[in-house]
């Protein structure tokens, strides 16, 4: 009775979630209905939080929010999840070889006092019979070192296969904790990861350093007209793009819902204009058709910004400059790129 209880909660909370997302207009994607799920069951309050203050303001809910909460709320438990659960595997290897070692340690410690022991009796022994048991005892002792090394030699190895294997795993995950589930490109996490170690570099290496920000034009309207799927299809086609023409010293990164980043280290401003306008170039000329229906959706555009980091500018005046150039890139027609002016680069605009 009480198993068909929870039966009847957990479709209630379903039918609740459900309820609640085509309301506020929010499309039934497996990663939005764990979020509205943990929202009206309470079980997250900080999401719970966050979603009824957006609930309370009516009207649809951002898209944005749903894939943020879900990156913050979800995507940490998988990590910390894996991340315990491999602790506790390599505690436990840890603890098993620990064991095969006192015991490697006894056996050789007993190994030692037998050898001892006969060293202490061969000046005194005439015996032939008392002699041989001696190097028979000794002979035995040895036998057994012999498979105490080999069993500890196994282990260690298999323990070595472990951890690495254990290792590889938490470095998949994290993998997966820096990557947009959408694109397959680096997401905010990792952008802000590599922008801050990119402007470390240049600062103490004096390497040319500078940021690409892209945001797709009338997007919404697109999105409104033939719905999130073909929205979907749209931004994996930008970020398609945005790959193609990186570096493989770039990070490609969705910067948000329809915006997207390049952080380019070791790059000068001249390079990295041209590649913002190859993508630019590159995405006006596609024509593209919505897969479901082969339905001719016409051509998108891109805008962009483009700025180099100043010595010594912090990572969040970079960004601001390079999105100022993107707002000019918007204000001044769209599907084009606005790079930095000459008052920028003498760097008067530096932090």
């Amino acid at each position: 009775m009480n198993g068909r209880l929870q039966t009847y909660e957990g479709i209630d909370l379903a039918r609740r979630a459900l309820d609640l997302m085509d309301e506020h207009d929010v499309a039934p994607t497996p990663q939005n209905y764990a979020v509205w799920v943990a929202y009206v069951s309470d079980s997250i309050p900080e999401l719970s939080e966050t979603l009824q203050r957006a609930v309370d303001k009516g009207g649809p809910i951002d898209d944005d929010l749903c894939d943020e909460l879900y990156e913050r709320h979800f995507t940490f438990k998988r990590i910390q999840d894996a991340v315990l659960d491999t602790g506790g595997a390599m505690s436990r290897e840890l603890g098993a070889v620990v064991k095969t070692l006192e015991a490697a340690e006894r056996d050789t410690a007993a190994y030692g006092e037998a050898l001892a022991g006969a060293s202490g009796q061969l000046g005194d022994t005439t015996d032939i019979a008392a002699f041989k048991r001696m190097v028979e005892g000794l002979v035995s002792a040895t036998a057994r070192m012999q498979r105490r090394s080999r069993e500890l030699e196994r282990r260690l190895q298999e323990t070595s296969v472990e951890v690495n294997q254990l290792r590889g795993n938490l470095e998949r995950v994290r993998e997966e904790a820096m990557t947009d589930a959408l694109t397959g490109l680096a997401n905010r996490k990792r952008f802000d990861e590599a922008m801050r170690k990119a402007r470390r570099d240049a600062d103490l290496q004096g390497d040319d350093f500078c940021l690409v920000l892209c945001d797709i034009d009338h997007f919404k309207r697109f999105n409104d007209t033939w719905g999130h799927q073909t929205g979907d299809q749209i931004i994996r086609f930008v970020a398609a793009c945005l790959s193609r023409f990186a570096k493989d010293t770039h990070i490609v990164a969705r910067y948000g819902g329809e915006e997207y980043a390049i952080v380019m280290p070791r790059t000068t401003m001249a390079d990295a204009a041209e590649i913002a306008e190859k993508v630019r170039a590159t995405v006006e000329s596609k024509r593209l058709l919505r897969k479901s229906t082969n339905e001719d959706l016409g051509h998108i555009t891109v805008s962009m910004g483009v700025s180099q980091h100043h010595d010594g500018e912090l990572v969040e005046r970079l960004i601001e400059r390079t999105d100022a150039n993107l707002y000019k890139s918007k204000q001044t027609g769209r599907n084009r790129v606005t790079v930095d002016s000459v008052e920028d680069d003498t760097g008067a605009a530096a932090a």
